[in-house]
């Protein structure tokens, strides 16, 4: 599947609420999606997703590849506290 089928997929997956790369992964495989490239990289060449955070209590943090949250920016602006 090329690189603009699956960020297409993995947005409406994304729609209503966060998650983090490890389950990103785990969806993909289980629609039997695959692809030649990293999945932190087809995530963050989205301007339209964005890294809303790191999961830190996993216990799965690596320092050369972090377990990131992520969202779509229409789930974040929804979200977005209003500052008074």
């Amino acid at each position: 599947m090329d690189m603009n089928n699956i960020r297409t997929s993995i947005k409406k997956y994304l729609t209503k609420k966060p998650r983090n790369t490890a389950e990103i992964t785990t969806w993909l495989s289980s629609k039997n999606i695959s692809s030649n490239h990293g999945i932190v990289e087809i995530l963050e060449s989205d301007a339209s997703i964005v890294r809303i955070g790191v999961v830190r209590k996993s216990g799965m943090i690596d320092k050369k590849l972090p377990l990131s949250e992520w969202a779509t920016e229409e789930w974040v602006q929804y979200h977005k506290r209003s500052v008074i």
